[in-house]
């Protein structure tokens, strides 16, 4: 088994090289036709500047589902309205986070009120919630002259800080517009090495019926560590468990009150690539459960078998006990997890079973573009409206030499892959990233 550092710092400087990804989740059926609209712009953002904010594209547009789907306890609608003014409408975006929602409860949000005015918009930093693990900036964006435009944000970054990743992302389709209320999360990459102010910008795309333009705002925006400073408990798992003979090691758990994180390690000797749990929770023993992440980072990566998963957190809760629990795990065996696609033909030549169809290779949306459609059928309940990463974001052709997915989309089942245009070497192969095939069993450890 992987062995887990044994000291926070060394964990910090591995993570330093982590890529991110998130899980995919089903989606409420819900949802409206703009929303679903927003989704499917939302899914054709360029993949390699996603991964460098340590995100894929599921992570923004998980924030546009909460936005359908929201509802807030009153007890913390109130605390927080009275708190800052104007903010109760804006927090019921954290909805899907008990976390979140416990951090308000306590007095943990760090009110801001900055705004800036110009281009026709007024943009304000509402507040924002922190701690050594992660930061949550929350924001309004206003229509102030009524003008009738689709926007975009474009760009979330902090300039005095290059070593936070971050996690965005929202579309307004609906051209009527008058108020917009987002949030952006920022990871720093070192435990605490967060500044006493954050130099926030971002750049808004605008698209009117006659113009398309970008709209670039400036914020230095205060931050309270002596707030979080020091707020964080560990817990030492330490237990492995086997699942259909695929060996899983838990190792040290760091609850803040953002988020916990929990190390999970799989056997290399593991015949299966496990993906995604379905159902992994933190249960105390009430019975209230703390789901994994999702929305932004749902994990991290620290090398091929090994990662830290997520979870919403407790630490305002002080449970008596608590367990980690679950019962499925989505998971392929390893020698199916290339796809490989003959261009000539048009067909597979290798898929790991009947569900994944290729419907279609044809011209993409520009001229030095190609389209792959794919198909998969799936009709466990499980999957009831998941929308999957399905592939990663890097392919190769026969003579081995790799390249960079443009893009993707997604509408029901089916699935769209964008490739540069090339003198491929017959046939691309594609590797798996996430896919409907499960193992099962009980997990139940006690943590505390």
């Amino acid at each position: 088994m992987s062995e887990f550092p044994d000291q926070q710092g060394q964990e910090l400087q591995r993570l330093e090289a982590m890529k991110g990804y998130t899980e995919d989740i089903p989606i409420p059926s819900v949802i409206d036709e703009k929303i679903w609209n927003g989704i499917k712009a939302g899914r054709q953002r360029k993949r390699r500047r996603v991964m460098t904010r340590m995100v894929s594209y599921t992570a923004c547009l998980l924030i546009l589902i909460s936005v359908a789907s929201v509802r807030f306890s009153p007890e913390v609608a109130a605390y927080v309205g009275e708190k800052i003014p104007g903010l109760r409408s804006l927090v019921e975006l954290i909805h899907y986070d008990k976390g979140l929602e416990l951090a308000l409860d306590n007095d943990y949000m760090q009110p801001v009120g900055l705004f800036e005015e110009h281009d026709g918009m007024k943009v304000t930093i509402d507040g924002l919630i922190a701690d050594d693990s992660r930061i949550i900036v929350f924001y309004t964006l206003k229509n102030v002259d009524g003008q009738r435009s689709i926007v975009n944000l474009h760009e979330a970054s902090l300039t005095n800080s290059k070593n936070m990743s971050s996690s965005y992302g929202f579309s307004a389709n609906n051209e009527d517009w008058e108020n917009i209320q987002g949030t952006i999360d920022f990871y720093p990459n070192e435990e605490g090495n967060i500044p006493d102010t954050l130099n926030l910008k971002l750049e808004f795309n605008l698209e009117t019926e006659t113009a398309s333009k970008n709209t670039k705002w400036k914020f230095a925006i205060p931050v309270d560590k002596a707030r979080f400073e020091g707020l964080k408990e560990i817990y030492d798992i330490n237990q492995t468990v086997t699942v259909e003979g695929q060996e899983i090691t838990f190792g040290k758990m760091t609850v803040y009150p953002t988020r916990i994180g929990i190390e999970v390690a799989y056997d290399p000797a593991n015949t299966k690539k496990l993906f995604y749990f379905d159902d992994l929770r933190l249960e105390d023993e009430e019975g209230e459960e703390f789901g994994t992440i999702t929305n932004g980072v749902s994990g991290s990566t620290i090398s091929e078998n090994s990662q830290v998963l997520y979870f919403q957190s407790n630490y305002f809760r002080q449970p008596k006990h608590l367990y980690l629990r679950a019962s499925s795990i989505r998971a392929l065996d390893k020698d199916k997890l290339e796809v490989k696609v003959d261009l000539e033909h048009k067909k597979l030549i290798s898929r790991p079973d009947g569900l994944l169809i290729l419907k279609d290779i044809r011209a993409g949306d520009k001229e030095d573009q190609d389209k792959l459609v794919f198909e998969l059928k799936n009709e466990d309940p499980l999957d009831q409206d998941r929308m999957y990463s399905l592939f990663n974001m890097k392919y190769k052709d026969d003579s081995s030499q790799s390249f960079d997915m443009l893009w993707t989309g997604s509408t029901g089942d089916e699935y769209q892959f964008y490739i540069e245009k090339n003198n491929y070497q017959s046939p691309l192969t594609f590797t798996i990233e996430d896919y409907p095939a499960r193992i099962h069993g009980d997990i139940n450890l006690r943590i505390k």
